[in-house]
């Protein structure tokens, strides 16, 4: 599908392919950007129709889908750079402790000081909820975008009501309280016992909620009468050595750190979200049985599909926008060699001639040995001699005179690949 806006630059319904490529070989439309495709018409027109924008996020990839009420049109997956940054940081300290130690005499730490405002966000997790904000700022200037919808994992029970405490018995009746819940755990243990192996027939506790388990799926496994009652309130090991050589050794699952990592910083995109659109959200669980009753592969593009109660859309589409987080540069003025010094001029603005590395831009060389037409992005010099990279090649000392930009760039590389059946 292909993205559309009017005259005035007021989004629109999309539309096919083939009607983009009439509208653009009869002159009415001009080419507005090329990831996403979108075409900007020649006239005003009104739209009344709205979409939704669903969000599968994840800690290093997120899948986004676009649906209207009966289909889904659009995939796309964001791979986030919160490694990248993680790294940097780390770097970045090691190179000040360095310098601290190198320059100045010993200092008494004081960590009282370091204060940090609240829902302060360690830079690697706001990256990846900024990603998912930012994309859906840009493309509600694509679409008419009315509603998002994001996947709430909860991987503890005390965060599916916020803002108020739980005591006792209320932890059973949150929002996991659906027969739901008990279908997903008979089916993730094949109906079987988990201790002994036959017939399943009640859920269990892994960790006894009298020594601190929660209600967590992954505190939660199925059992069979007999061994639900023998274990009782014993732990794991106090079992095993009760049934002795016949008991399955079984370890409740720990919460993963990226599963850290989504809840930290779910607060603050939900929050950021809020103040320009309609706000819902699913449980994880429930999209893993949706995606499952369509018979979808474990793709995160599917899983966004399925987030929530309306989940039976008509796929009309085979193709997924991967969108990759690269960050706007960095404040190094000028590449070193091996030994530490400069090897190319140190640049004062990132700005030259116009264009900034990463904008993507179409070159039409006219004369000289490197005669063709180029689309790529566009790596700047002081010179004024910028590199091209396409998809096949680099071609280096291409004047600026000869490039057009096609798209800015936004900190973020594009690509398109195709569903494979």
């Amino acid at each position: 599908m292909v993205f559309v806006l009017d005259k005035t630059k007021t989004p629109l319904a999309p539309t096919t392919e083939s009607k983009a490529r009439i509208l653009l070989k009869k002159g009415k439309a001009v080419v507005h950007k090329l990831f996403p495709f979108t075409i900007k018409l020649k006239e005003n027109k009104t739209g009344t129709k709205s979409f939704e924008i669903k969000f599968d996020v994840g800690a290093t990839v997120t899948g986004v889908a676009i649906v209207d009420a009966v289909k889904c049109f659009f995939f796309a997956e964001i791979e986030h750079r919160g490694k990248a940054i993680k790294k940097a940081m780390d770097s970045r300290r090691a190179v000040r402790r360095g310098r601290r130690n190198r320059k100045t005499r010993y200092r008494e730490a004081r960590f009282d000081n370091r204060t940090r405002p609240d829902g302060w966000l360690p830079p690697s997790v706001k990256s990846r909820a900024d990603n998912v904000i930012n994309f859906t700022k840009k493309y509600a200037k694509l679409i008419p975008l009315k509603k998002v919808t994001v996947e709430r994992v909860s991987f503890d029970t005390s965060s599916m009501i916020s803002g108020k405490k739980l005591y006792g018995v209320e932890y059973q009746n949150g929002n996991l309280k659906d027969t739901k819940l008990r279908n997903f755990i008979f089916k993730k243990n094949n109906y079987k016992c988990a201790y002994c192996g036959n017939r399943g027939e009640e859920i269990e506790h892994i960790v006894p909620r009298s020594k601190g388990g929660t209600n967590s799926v992954f505190n939660l496994t199925l059992s069979c009468k007999k061994c639900n009652e023998s274990k009782g309130n014993l732990s794991l090991k106090e079992f095993g050595k009760k049934v002795g050589k016949n008991f399955k050794r079984l370890e409740p699952k720990k919460t993963p750190k990226h599963a850290s990592i989504i809840q930290s910083a779910r607060t603050y995109t939900l929050k950021e979200l809020a103040k320009d659109f309609e706000v819902s959200t699913g449980e994880g669980w429930e999209t893993y049985l949706n995606r499952k009753e369509l018979n979808l592969p474990k793709e995160h593009y599917y899983d966004a599909i399925c987030i929530g109660n309306n989940y039976k859309y008509e796929i009309v589409t085979n193709k997924i926008l991967e969108v990759k987080a690269q960050g706007r540069g960095s404040r190094q003025m000028c590449r070193m060699d091996r030994f530490g010094f400069p090897r190319t001029k140190a640049k004062t603005s990132k700005i030259v001639k116009g264009f900034q590395t990463g904008d993507i831009v179409k070159v039409i060389v006219t004369k000289g040995k490197k005669i063709g037409t180029y689309l790529g992005k566009v790596a700047v010099r002081v010179s004024g001699n910028f590199n091209i990279t396409t998809n096949t090649a680099t071609i280096q000392g291409i004047n600026h005179k000869y490039c057009k930009t096609i798209q800015k760039g936004d900190g973020y590389a594009y690509s398109i690949t195709t569903i494979k059946a």
